[in-house]
C-alpha cells in the first residue's frame, strides 16, 4: 500500500498540493456560451515571460505542488514565449498539466507539443457533436475541422507518449439551471443517460480505430460504457492513461456583483487546500474557479509566494474553511443561495458532497481491466 504522503508547512497552506494553476493569458480564440468570460471584467493580457519563469522556480525549489497546470482562462498556447516557458518547467523538470481547447493542435503548435513529455494534456472538447459544437462560436474553424485535428494529434502523441495523461473533457447539462439553459439556447449536451453513451461509443470508437485496438477488445470496453450513470461526475479510462471526463455545467451568476445571492452562513472550498491560482498579472487568487481575480490574496510583482501565502488575510481565510467558516465576501457569494432556506441546506449538502459523498458521485471506472 502506497504511504500517505508528508505535508509541510508553507505560510498558512500545507504543502505539497496537488496542483497550481498559472493563466499564461485570458486570451481565447473562442467565445463559448458556457463560459463567463462574458462576464469578466479584469483586463486582457499575457503573463510576464520573467513572472512565469520566477513563479515556476519558486514551485520546484519549494516543492509547493506536484505540478503546475497552465490554465485559468484563456488559450495558454497563445502566449507569445508559450514554448520558452515550457522549456522552462522541463529544464527545472517540473511536471506540467496543459488545459486546450485544442484548436491550435492541428498546426505548428501541435507539431513542436510532439516533442514535449507534458504530465498531462486536457483537451476541453466540451460539445461532442456539430450541433453542440455551435455554442463555442469559433469564428470560421467548422466542427469536422476541429475535430480531425484533435484527434490527429492524439493519434500522433499518444503512442509516442505512453506515461502522459491524456483527457477529453465534455460537458454534462443533465442539472443545467434555467438561468444557464436560456444562456446556451437550451442545447443539451449529455443530458440523459442514452446521450452520454452515445457520446462515449462514439468517441471511444475513434480512440480505438486511432490506436489500433482490435475488435474484440473493442467491443467489449465499449460494451461497458451502458453502465455508465448520467447523474454523477464521471471519470473513465478507456485505455491506458486516456481519460473522458464528464462535468455538470453551473452557472457563475452565484459569484456576479449583480446576482441577489444571500451570503453563505457556512461552508467548504478546496481553494488552497489542494490548488490555488495565479493570473496573467500576477494576482494571486483562491481557486480556479475564480475567473475575475476577487479571491485576490496577494500580487507576485514584487512578492514572493512565501510572501504572499503568509499573509494574516490568507490565514484567516484558511482557518476559517477549517471550521466551515466562510470568510472572504467572494466566497460568501460563490458558496452563497439565493433563499433563505439554501442559507441553511446549501453549507449542510455541500460540507456532506465534499467530504461524505465524494466517493459516490466521483465515478471513476477503467473500460480498459
Amino acid at each position: 500500500m502506497a504511504q500517505k504522503q508528508t505535508k509541510t508547512a508553507f505560510g498558512h497552506i500545507e504543502i505539497p498540493l496537488q496542483r497550481v494553476h498559472i493563466e499564461l493569458t485570458n486570451i481565447c480564440t473562442f467565445n463559448c456560451t458556457f463560459c463567463p468570460k462574458e462576464e469578466m471584467t479584469r483586463s486582457y493580457g499575457y503573463m510576464d515571460t520573467g513572472l512565469a519563469k520566477g513563479i515556476i522556480d519558486e514551485i520546484k525549489a519549494e516543492g509547493i505542488c506536484e505540478k503546475i497546470t497552465f490554465h485559468v482562462m484563456g488559450e495558454p498556447t497563445l502566449h507569445p514565449d508559450f514554448f520558452e516557458i515550457l522549456d522552462h518547467a522541463k529544464a527545472k523538470q517540473m511536471q506540467v498539466g496543459l488545459t486546450t481547447n485544442g484548436a491550435s493542435l492541428s498546426g505548428a503548435i501541435g507539431k513542436r507539443l510532439l516533442d514535449y513529455d507534458l504530465y498531462q494534456v486536457d483537451v476541453s472538447l466540451q460539445t461532442p457533436d456539430k450541433e453542440s459544437f455551435s455554442q463555442r462560436k469559433a469564428g470560421k474553424l467548422s466542427f469536422e475541422e476541429y475535430v480531425d485535428g484533435v484527434l490527429q494529434f492524439f493519434a500522433a502523441y499518444k503512442p509516442a507518449k505512453k506515461d502522459s495523461i491524456f483527457k477529453f473533457r465534455f460537458l454534462n447539462t443533465r442539472f443545467c439551471s434555467k438561468e444557464m439553459a436560456e444562456k446556451i439556447n437550451h442545447t443539451r449536451i449529455n443530458a440523459s443517460t442514452s446521450q452520454l453513451h452515445a457520446t462515449f461509443n462514439h468517441w471511444a470508437g475513434q480512440v480505438y480505430d486511432l490506436l489500433g485496438v482490435d475488435e474484440a477488445t473493442k467491443k467489449r470496453a465499449i460494451g461497458k460504457i451502458r453502465k455508465l450513470p448520467v447523474y454523477k461526475w464521471n471519470v473513465v479510462e478507456v485505455y491506458p492513461n486516456v481519460f473522458f471526463e464528464t462535468y455538470l455545467l453551473k452557472t457563475w451568476q452565484d459569484a456576479s456583483e449583480k446576482s441577489s445571492i444571500r451570503d453563505a452562513l457556512a461552508g467548504y472550498c478546496f481553494g488552497m487546500r489542494d490548488h490555488f491560482a495565479i493570473l496573467h498579472n500576477g494576482d494571486v487568487v483562491l481557486c480556479c474557479i475564480d475567473f475575475n481575480g476577487r479571491t485576490t490574496v496577494g500580487n507576485l510583482h514584487g512578492s514572493s509566494l512565501r510572501q504572499v501565502l503568509s499573509s494574516p488575510q490568507l490565514g484567516e481565510i484558511v482557518e476559517g474553511f477549517k471550521k466551515f467558516k466562510v470568510v472572504h465576501p467572494y466566497c460568501k457569494k460563490c458558496l452563497g443561495s439565493k433563499s433563505r432556506s439554501g442559507q441553511v441546506l446549501k453549507p449542510v449538502g455541500q460540507i456532506l458532497s465534499m467530504n461524505v459523498l465524494k466517493p459516490f458521485f466521483y465515478n471513476q471506472t477503467s473500460l480498459w481491466k
